[in-house]
């Protein structure tokens, strides 16, 4: 992680973490946390919409860390 990614998670999470529950509830505001849902037998599963900009950096540094 580079610092324009550390800024940017600070800039749209804040530093205070209190706001957030638990790490999943920080997980399903940042967009993350995929949703499964069960209908007539039949599973899904989807992102929610989340922090467009949160989310974006959070992939983008996980593929760059398992590109090297």
């Amino acid at each position: 992680m580079n610092k324009a990614a550390a800024a940017t998670f600070i800039a749209e999470m804040g530093v205070d973490m209190s706001v957030f529950k638990s790490a999943k509830h920080l997980a399903s505001w940042a967009g993350v946390s995929p949703e499964t849902t069960e209908s007539a037998g039949k599973k899904t599963s989807k992102t929610t919409q989340g922090n467009k900009a949160l989310k974006t950096m959070a992939v983008e540094c996980v593929l760059l860390a398992t590109s090297r």
